[in-house]
């Protein structure tokens, strides 16, 4: 009867330290989440008091925002990472800090970065017992990538940002100065026929008008966020048209944050201007293929101001590419000029050696 009432206390504390352990975990683990996304939140405020872009520094910080969960975390240091990125960036949307786009486009990046931080604090864990030292490490990283930051911001010049450059072409049955007349004598509008993915968040463009139409011309683009005032650099009449962005008038709808203006609705703070690229030239080209045949070509320059290069460079030139592709097709819709070309003069302009 005594072994059967020890056995029976026995089992008692047992579940009792069990339903303990069940009780704690996931305070634990809501503790580390939460200190993760305090550490998230100091490297992004951080970031946009002390670096003029999104460069290597900012982009970053989920590496050390994982290091630093991975590091307090008793179990499960990858679900832990992940759980707070997603948490940090909800937050960053919900303050109107970041759009819905940039975030989805960002989960690419910044899930791997985080996930191979969370790994890195789980192995720097085992090795280092006690609780004061992982707390000092885990200050340390912080301070390490506010540190970069800094640096970052000190000597960075977004004007030496690296340039691209996207150019399409498009076969117009016109005339080359009736091509001329229709992109630089009248307003051009364009229907909003876009693709899904670059319509939930990037600005896309909706008209432009000259006025007034010469070398002195001043160039006003509408796009769905806002307005891009400009001027003209290049003016020959049935050759060529170019023209530069000097500034923007944003105002950008609750989670569609394009960063190209200042838009003091929003955020803790107005925006700053070309956060993720500069535009630096537009440029038509006219080639008369055959009589009432026109190439159409179209160059955009701008700078890159995102980071690292391997992940946003062709993201950003695909994204750019196709809206200029698909640009193009819409001002060859509104021309207006029906008329087939002469095969016969089409084909001997084309031959090769002619």
């Amino acid at each position: 009867m005594d072994l059967s009432e020890g056995n029976l206390e026995s089992t008692e504390t047992e579940t009792e330290t069990e339903t303990e352990t069940y009780l704690k975990a996931p305070q634990r683990a809501t503790m580390v989440c939460s200190a993760g996304i305090l550490a998230a939140v100091t490297l992004y405020c951080t970031g946009e008091a002390l670096t003029k872009c999104y460069g290597p520094a900012l982009f970053c910080s989920p590496l050390f925002v994982g290091a630093i969960v991975g590091l307090l975390s008793g179990r499960r240091p990858v679900r832990n990472a992940i759980y707070t990125v997603l948490i940090a960036l909800a937050i960053a949307i919900i303050s109107f800090r970041e759009g819905l786009v940039c975030c989805l486009f960002s989960l690419p990046l910044v899930m791997p970065e985080a996930i191979v931080g969370a790994l890195c604090g789980w192995t720097i864990r085992r090795y280092v017992r006690g609780r004061r030292a992982r707390a000092a490490i885990g200050g340390t990283l912080l301070l390490v990538g506010i540190l970069w930051q800094a640096v970052e911001g000190a000597v960075d010049d977004p004007s030496h940002h690296p340039l691209h450059v996207a150019r399409s072409a498009i076969v117009i049955p016109a005339a080359p100065d009736r091509v001329f007349a229709a992109i630089a004598a009248r307003e051009i509008e364009v229907e909003p026929d876009w693709p899904w993915f670059l319509r939930i968040g990037l600005p896309m463009p909706i008209r432009m008008t000259i006025d007034p139409g010469g070398p002195q011309g001043r160039v006003a683009a509408t796009f769905s966020q806002g307005r891009a005032f400009g001027h003209i650099t290049t003016w020959a009449p049935g050759r060529e048209l170019a023209y530069t962005i000097e500034r923007y008038a944003i105002d950008d709808l609750p989670f569609h944050i394009t960063r190209l203006g200042r838009s003091p609705t929003y955020g803790l703070r107005a925006e700053r201007v070309e956060d993720w690229l500069t535009l630096v030239s537009t440029r038509y080209q006219l080639v008369p293929l055959a009589p009432g045949v026109t190439e159409l070509r179209r160059e955009v320059v701008w700078r890159r101001h995102l980071a690292p290069a391997f992940y946003f460079a062709p993201l950003q030139q695909a994204v750019i590419q196709r809206g200029q592709d698909r640009l193009l097709q819409l001002i060859r819709g509104r021309v207006g000029d029906d008329t087939p070309p002469d095969p016969t003069a089409l084909v001997a302009r084309l031959a090769p050696g002619t």
